[in-house]
């Protein structure tokens, strides 16, 4: 039986503060049989550590215990926020992280995140106290108009001073933190209390905030527009409106006593329904499968593994003695090569035996055929346990084999593991964990084959082989089949493969086609609740041309909202892939709007209509900073 680690949950922050976040998560760890306890300001070596709210700490303090650490982040990650600098930044891009937002974790690529993934709060009650519905104070007794606590921003200050202007009573915290008691009690005495952004460009709903306010039976004031990150189910649970018309609405609300009293007694009800408990149990597994990854979680096998490199001979002589050489250079593993070229090609076994080789095959071809069949043809000599499917021209680092081959001898779930890559283009630093991996493949640079090595098992119990109709794009295909197929993909996050320069493509518009063929294996085996007809939609977007109506962007812009909706039906393992799978399709959708804008054929007006539909509002709330167009003066639903 399997031991499961303990978890150090540990936070900055006081527990006054922040303790039922905290909680919240080390209850739902504790509930799936981990060993957990709580520590204040303390990193436990040797153990798993779950930090929060480390948002002061340099990258320094926190490396000397990785990859043993996980940071979870639970601040709004915009320019002027007191998360927005340097440090955390550093630490951003470094860490192994956790992010509560769906808005921060869709702009990845400008905070830098490298191994992220979306963990949200969730609800558990026992995280903190919930007031009961009996002592909840009678609107006569609640002789306080309006409580906020939280920094106070410009804008916060201006619609407080507002709410004073208009002979409110206002109790805000004024610069200090105040005790839980002061704020339990507060809350208690107060009619409504106030959830309002601290910065402008900030549409992420804070709601471990709301958690606290609807534990205590409060009637809510949220500022909240089309494009806020919020479930929807959990707008019924506040009253909503727009920045410039929250004073409006909390005067209405305070004149309206039946509706409050509704609310302080439903909103709980309403806004634990949204909710499960947070899904750590599956944040943790990909976590430790990726830590069990890391180098510093194996040593090289003792006996040398046995790999077989697939090369056909291509048309240079020289190219191709200089890749025998590359890789007959590499260390301590036991290669066999096998050779592929047309009969009569003069040379190639004396050029076998100058390579330094020490197992090689050579299949000389009576005729001539194509690369994907040659490919076969060498996959069905192989004698190692992992295969490399090469092409000449590439410079493989001296390690990578080994390297490559240790990872796939420790890690049994791991199919196919690549390497970063050393291109004319510069170096593409792809991936390192199968989710994220395999989302890659919808993007400008998926994973290249030639990096990877093959667990032959994989191939032989799959039957995933080369498919000769692929005239271009056939490693990528390879790759797409496998992954439809249910192989697990693993990335050492290192130079170690130089691959040659790709042949320039003739005919672009069956190339296209080809590759989106391909991606389409991947969105049906990553999408199992979407029709045959919708993932054949969806891989349009990767079509060389679009129809230019606007038909066309608004019927595929429902079908990927539709298609981002979580599975109910999927396996554990397409669950937790869905959130990256998602954001990968709102950045499609991003740039499909982006075209249409800037063709002149979409405006606002069609885009402010787009958020009407519940299903893509919901969709592209998380995306709302970076539409063409913001959204944010529509009236929500909510706010009635």
């Amino acid at each position: 039986m399997t031991t499961l680690p303990r978890l150090n949950f540990t936070s900055l922050s006081s527990h006054e503060t922040c303790g039922d976040i905290v909680e919240a998560f080390r209850l739902a760890a504790e509930r799936l049989g981990y060993p957990t306890r709580f520590t204040h300001c303390y990193i436990e070596p040797g153990e798993i550590n779950i930090l929060f709210f480390f948002w002061d700490v340099p990258w320094e303090h926190i490396e000397q215990h990785h990859p043993d650490c996980i940071v979870v982040n639970f601040e709004p990650m915009v320019h002027g926020t007191h998360a927005w600098n340097d440090r955390y930044l550093d630490v951003l891009k470094r860490c192994y992280l956790w992010e509560y937002s769906k808005t921060n974790f869709q702009r990845h690529r400008q905070l830098g995140y490298r191994n992220a993934d979306y963990v949200a709060l969730g609800w558990e009650p026992e995280a903190a106290e919930i007031l009961p519905l009996e002592d909840i104070l009678p609107d006569e007794q609640q002789d306080i108009d309006v409580v906020f606590f939280g920094s106070l921003t410009r804008r916060r200050i201006d619609i407080l001073e507002g709410l004073m202007a208009r002979g409110l009573r206002v109790e805000v915290n004024r610069g200090r933190a105040w005790t839980l008691e002061e704020r339990n009690g507060f809350m208690r005495r107060a009619k409504i209390v106030l959830n309002l952004h601290n910065w402008e460009e900030s549409r992420i709903v804070e709601v471990p905030r709301l958690s606290i306010l609807l534990r205590h039976r409060k009637a809510v004031v949220c500022e909240l527009y089309p494009d806020s990150e919020i479930e929807a189910s959990i707008r019924k649970a506040v009253v909503g409106a727009p920045y410039e018309k929250l004073i409006e609405t909390i005067e209405q609300l305070l004149a309206d006593a039946p509706r409050r009293a509704r609310l302080e007694r439903e909103g709980l009800d309403v806004f634990v329904r949204a909710f499960a408990p947070p899904l750590v149990g599956p944040a943790i597994e990909r976590f430790l499968s990726w830590r069990a990854q890391q180098p510093d979680r194996f040593m090289p096998a003792p006996t040398p593994p046995r790999v077989t490199v697939c090369l056909l001979a291509g048309d240079s002589p020289q190219s191709l003695e200089q890749s025998l050489q590359a890789w007959a250079a590499q260390s301590t593993v036991a290669i066999h090569l096998v050779l592929v070229a047309e009969a009569g090609v003069d040379g190639l076994e004396a050029m076998l035996a100058r390579s330094g080789l020490a197992s090689s095959r050579l299949l000389s071809l009576p005729f001539a055929c194509d690369r994907s069949t040659a490919r076969n043809l060498a996959l069905a000599q192989a004698q190692g346990d992992y295969i490399v499917f090469a092409d000449v021209g590439d410079v493989p680092a001296p390690e990578r084999l080994q390297r490559q081959a240790a990872l796939l001898e420790a890690c049994s779930d791991v199919d196919i593991v690549g390497s970063w890559c050393e291109t004319h283009e510069g170096p593409f630093e792809f991936s390192e964990r199968h989710q994220d991996i395999l989302v890659e493949f919808f993007g400008s640079r998926p994973l290249l084959l030639s990096a990877c090595m093959v667990r032959r098992s994989f191939l032989e119990r799959s039957g995933v082989r080369h498919d000769p109709e692929f005239t271009v794009h056939d490693d990528f295909h390879m790759l797409c089949k496998s992954a439809a197929a249910g192989a697990r993909f693993a990335v050492i996050p290192e130079l170690l493969h130089k691959p040659v320069a790709p042949a320039t493509i003739v005919d672009t518009a069956r190339a296209a086609t080809l590759a989106s063929r391909a991606r389409a294996l991947v969105l049906a085996y990553l999408l199992p609740q979407s029709s045959v007809e919708h993932v054949q939609e969806i891989a349009r977007l990767y079509d060389l041309y679009w129809p230019p109506v606007l038909d066309f962007a608004e019927r595929l812009l429902l079908i990927l909202a539709r298609a981002s909706f979580r599975p109910s039906a999927a396996s554990e393992l397409q669950l937790v892939e869905h959130e990256t799978l998602t954001r990968a399709l709102r950045h499609e959708a991003l740039r499909l709007l982006r075209i249409f804008f800037n063709a002149g054929l979409a405006d606002k007006a069609w885009l402010e209509r787009q958020f009407t539909v519940p299903e893509i509002a919901q969709f592209l709330a998380p995306a709302s900073g970076e539409l063409p167009v913001r959204v944010f003066r529509l009236e929500p639903a909510a706010a009635s």
